[in-house]
C-alpha cells in the first residue's frame, strides 16, 4: 500500500491530510497558529511559526500512517497574497503580510483608477487592491525604503517554505498568478510591471508548475528516513475547486469559511471590463475566474461571539430557520472587513438596514446569513455573465448547516451538490500530486477523491422572493459603497 499527503496552509491553520490512491482519508492532523495586528489595518504572521506547525502537522500524519505503507509525496495547497522580505539565506527580514492586510488602501486606490492599473489587471488577472502583493510592494517601496532595498528576495509563505524544505526558490504558476505580477498569458513576471515597481526580476522566485516535483534537501527538515517527492501543487483557491469537483464547464465552486469566495474553472484567461473578478492559474491548460469576499463567515462568527455567545451555532440556525425570507426587512450588509468583490473597497463597512423593534434574534441571525450569501450571489452573477452553470460545488464551514446550504440554493436558484469533507484544498492538492507522479492522466479517473454527501434542490418560491430581496441588497451595497469614498469624491459626484 501507498498513500499521498495533500497540505494545505491555510490563513489561521494547517492542515495534512493522508489519502489513499483511491481517495479515503487516512490520517488527518491540524495546527492553528496567530494572526499579529500591531497596527490599524495590518494583518501579519510569523512565517516561522506556520512553517513549524507544517512540520509538526507533516510528521505527525507520516508517523500515523505508518501501517499503510510507504509515502509516495506531499503536494502543497496554500493561501494567496502573502508577501515575506529575506535576506541572502531566506531568513525573514519582515512578517508575512497576508491577504487581509489593508496597509497598502491607499497605493491600491490610486493604482486601481490609473491607465498602468487597468493595464496590471488585464495582463496579470489580480485584481487592483490592498490585498494583491503588487500593491504591498508599493507600500514597502514608499514607506521602507530601506528594507526594500535591503531584501534580496520577495517571497510568499509557500516559496519560504519550499525554500526551507529544498533549498530552492520556486513558485507555482498558480500562487504566483495571484501577486499581480505574472502575466497569467505568457505565464512569465510581467515585464512592465515589474519595470513600474522597479523591481528587478531576480528579486522573484522562479516560476514552474503545478507538477513540479523536488525532494528534501541535505537538512532534511522533516526527519523522514526517506525522502518524499514534494509536488509545489497551487493556490488554496484553484484547489478548493479541483477538490470539490467544480473544474468542468458548468459548475461552480462556492465557499464560506473565514472569507468567501466564488469561482469557475474555464479553458482560457478571461478578466473583466470593470475589473471585477480574478483570473487565476490552476495549471497551464485550467484558468480559476472569480472573486473572492473578505466577509464570510467571520461576520456571522463576530454576531455570536458579541451577542449571542452562550446560544450554541445548532440552536442559532434552528432559530433563522423559523424566520421568513427578507428577516421582515432586516437586510445585513456584510462589509465588516471592507471588502474584495465585487466592490474591491478596503474602506467600505457594512452594518443593518431597516431594523425595528420587532425585530430578534433570529431575524439578526437569518439576516447575516443571507448577506453573506447575497454578496456571494453578486459575484456570481458576474461570473454566469460569460460562463452559465447548472450545479454549484458548495465547502467550507458553513456547509456543516443545512439551513445555510438551503440558503444558497434558493438564492442562486441552482442544484447544490455538498461535498462530504470540507478538506477541499488538501484533497484538490492530493489530486496534483498524484497527476505529478503519474497515477493518473485526467481527474475524472479518480471519483473517489470528491464524493458528494447530499445533493439540494432550489425552491424555486423562495428564489423568487431572493430576486426581490438581490434588488433592495444592490441599492443599498452600492450606497455604502458610495459612502465610503473619499469626501473630496463626494463632494464632486
Amino acid at each position: 500500500m501507498s498513500y499521498i499527503i495533500g497540505a494545505d496552509v491555510g490563513t489561521t491553520n494547517v492542515k495534512a491530510v493522508a489519502f489513499s490512491l483511491e481517495g479515503s482519508i487516512l490520517c488527518v492532523h491540524s495546527e492553528e497558529y496567530a494572526m499579529y495586528h500591531p497596527q490599524p489595518d495590518w494583518s501579519e504572521q510569523d512565517p516561522d511559526e506556520i512553517l513549524n506547525a507544517l512540520i509538526h502537522c507533516l510528521q505527525k500524519v507520516h508517523d500515523d500512517c505508518e501501517p499503510h505503507g510507504a509515502l509516495l509525496g506531499i503536494s502543497f495547497s496554500a493561501a494567496m497574497h502573502s508577501l515575506i522580505a529575506v535576506d541572502r539565506q531566506g531568513n525573514p527580514l519582515s512578517k508575512s503580510i497576508i491577504w487581509a492586510d489593508n496597509r497598502s488602501a491607499q497605493e491600491a486606490e490610486m493604482l486601481r483608477n490609473s491607465p498602468e492599473g487597468e493595464r496590471m489587471y488585464h495582463s496579470n488577472g489580480t485584481p487592483i487592491h490592498a490585498m494583491s502583493p503588487a500593491c504591498k510592494l508599493l507600500w514597502l517601496r514608499k514607506n521602507e525604503p530601506a528594507l526594500y532595498r535591503k531584501t534580496d528576495r520577495f517571497v510568499g509563505i509557500k516559496e519560504y517554505i519550499i525554500f526551507k524544505l529544498t533549498g530552492k526558490f520556486l513558485i507555482d504558476y498558480s500562487i504566483a498568478s495571484a501577486t499581480g505580477l505574472f502575466n497569467i498569458r505568457t505565464l512569465a513576471w510581467d515585464e512592465p510591471t515589474l519595470a513600474f515597481l522597479q523591481l528587478p526580476v531576480e528579486k522573484l522566485s522562479k516560476p514552474v508548475s503545478a507538477y513540479h516535483t523536488e525532494r528534501l534537501g541535505p537538512n532534511n527538515l522533516l526527519g523522514f528516513p526517506a525522502s518524499p517527492s514534494l509536488i509545489l501543487g497551487a493556490s488554496d483557491g484553484c484547489l478548493a475547486n479541483l477538490g470539490s469537483g467544480a473544474f468542468v464547464p458548468g459548475t461552480m465552486a462556492v465557499t464560506v469559511g473565514t472569507s468567501g469566495a466564488v469561482r469557475i474553472c474555464a479553458p482560457a484567461a478571461y478578466t473583466d471590463d470593470a475589473m471585477r473578478t480574478f483570473c487565476y492559474l490552476l495549471d497551464q491548460h485550467t484558468y480559476v475566474i472569480g472573486g473572492a469576499s473578505n466577509n464570510g463567515a467571520v461576520v456571522f462568527q463576530w454576531l455570536k461571539e458579541t451577542f449571542f455567545k452562550e446560544i450554541a451555532y445548532e440552536d442559532l440556525f434552528k432559530a433563522a430557520d423559523e424566520v421568513a425570507v427578507g428577516c421582515d426587512g432586516l437586510l445585513c450588509l456584510p462589509y465588516w472587513l471592507g471588502e474584495r468583490a465585487p466592490l474591491w473597497n478596503s474602506a467600505v463597512r457594512g452594518g443593518f438596514v431597516g431594523l425595528d423593534t420587532n425585530h430578534t434574534t433570529a431575524h439578526f441571525v437569518r439576516a447575516v446569513m443571507e448577506g453573506i450569501l447575497l454578496n456571494l450571489f453578486s459575484i456570481g452573477k458576474i461570473l454566469t455573465e460569460n460562463h452559465p452553470i447548472h450545479t454549484i460545488y458548495a465547502n467550507g464551514g458553513f456547509a456543516r448547516s443545512e439551513t445555510w446550504v438551503q440558503m444558497l440554493a434558493d438564492i442562486f436558484g441552482q442544484t447544490v451538490y455538498l461535498n462530504d469533507t470540507v478538506e477541499t484544498g488538501s484533497v484538490g492538492a492530493a489530486m496534483v500530486g498524484l497527476k505529478a507522479l503519474g497515477y493518473l492522466r485526467e481527474y475524472k479517473e479518480i471519483p473517489g477523491f470528491i464524493p458528494v454527501e447530499k445533493i439540494i434542490e432550489p425552491n424555486l418560491e423562495r428564489h423568487a422572493a431572493y430576486a426581490e430581496l438581490y434588488a433592495r441588497f444592490t441599492v443599498w451595497a452600492q450606497e455604502a459603497n458610495r459612502l465610503s469614498l473619499p469626501h473630496s469624491s463626494l463632494l464632486s459626484s
